[in-house]
């Protein structure tokens, strides 16, 4: 069985959904190749190995991630950029690490992961096993000791009803033959490392198409080394090299 950690890139009326699979079995090694990437971003620039990062403010210069104001200075865009082909550059050494992406023209999310489904149950049939879904999202009030009743109800209200569309995917699927199993599991990216490496090399995907079709998102200016890095995990990707990992499929809806 595989796990598979999923987060979105993409912008306007074309998005993405890259997933991490890894073997239950290897769970480990993934976290342990991410981890050895964290450290070294740690003892580089200070940023510390628990600190939640996100793609798009990493690499464009957004928020404040290290300990100290002195290392923050050093910590500036190139170096950020960096930071992240050290990240992907640790994950590749993973080696059973599968690295797969479903790109919709669409700009509704839940429609782009009705395809990723689709896309892993193909996957996971051909390969005779099974895979559970680790997508980043709104898992529900972890302490409730500082909420009222009403609140805390609503806030496990508002995180069900965020899942729904997700939730409904999986269970439209045929129960005698589906390959993925049980209900998406929501996981807030500030507690999962793996969400975050997911996001991570989701943003990677999203600069490597603009790099090759700058049409894809005329408002996006490519940058060259994000491309480069989401090559390193090229002995990950799914399916056919020259796909490079990524599969167009057609949403409903889709433009």
């Amino acid at each position: 069985m595989y796990l598979c950690y999923v987060d979105d890139s993409g912008s306007d009326r074309i998005r993405t959904l890259t997933g991490l699979l890894v073997p239950a079995s290897s769970w480990g090694d993934l976290l342990h190749c991410w981890l050895e990437g964290r450290r070294e971003v740690e003892s580089e620039w200070g940023v510390p190995k628990n600190t939640e990062l996100h793609a798009v403010k990493l690499v464009k210069g957004r928020g404040q991630f290290c300990s100290t104001p002195e290392q923050e200075a050093r910590f500036h865009k190139r170096s950020r950029i960096a930071a992240h082909e050290m990240l992907l550059k640790r994950l590749a050494r993973c080696e059973n690490l599968t690295v797969t992406t479903v790109a919709c023209r669409t700009s509704v999310l839940p429609d782009v992961y009705t395809c990723f489904v689709e896309h892993l149950e193909e996957w996971a049939a051909a390969r005779y096993t099974h895979v559970m879904v680790v997508l980043d999202g709104n898992p529900g009030p972890a302490d409730t000791d500082g909420l009222s009743a009403q609140e805390a109800s609503e806030a496990w209200r508002h995180a069900v009803r965020n899942a729904a569309p997700y939730r409904g995917v999986h269970r439209g699927l045929p129960l005698a033959s589906r390959r993925v199993l049980e209900d998406p599991i929501m996981q807030d990216s500030a507690h999962s490392q793996l969400i975050q490496a997911a996001d991570m090399v989701a943003y990677a995907a999203y600069h490597h198409l603009a790099c090759g079709d700058p049409g894809l998102w005329p408002k996006l200016t490519p940058i060259g080394a994000m491309s480069r890095s989401y090559r390193r995990l090229a002995p990950r990707w799914a399916g056919d090299p020259a796909d490079e990992g990524i599969v167009w499929k057609d949403a409903l809806g889709g433009s």
